[in-house]
């Protein structure tokens, strides 16, 4: 078992009221199950910062790893005391 914080930056700390979530996820964990987490934790992500019914964002939100934004990395796998931050990609014009 490991855990990891969630920071909540943007959309995703408005729709939740939160800064940040620590979620426990099993040894080798993804980022889908970081969602699958959140959505259990805080049910208000879906339908805006998570897709309805699935584990994965939606297409405005992104976690951000060690200044790496990352949608949907298969080959990563968490660690324990890993830092995820969930925020809105910035759009501009």
């Amino acid at each position: 078992m490991i855990k990891c914080r969630v920071e909540m930056w943007g959309l995703p700390r408005e729709v939740s009221g939160l800064p940040e979530v620590e979620v426990k996820l099993e040894n080798g964990a993804s980022l889908r199950d970081v969602i699958a987490a959140l959505k259990r934790q805080v049910p208000a992500l879906e339908g805006s910062v998570i897709c309805q019914g699935e584990n994965r964002l939606e297409d405005t939100c992104v976690f951000n790893i060690d200044g790496q934004f990352l949608l949907e990395d298969e080959k990563l796998r968490l660690k324990d005391g890993d830092c995820l931050r969930l925020l809105t990609l910035a759009t501009g014009g």
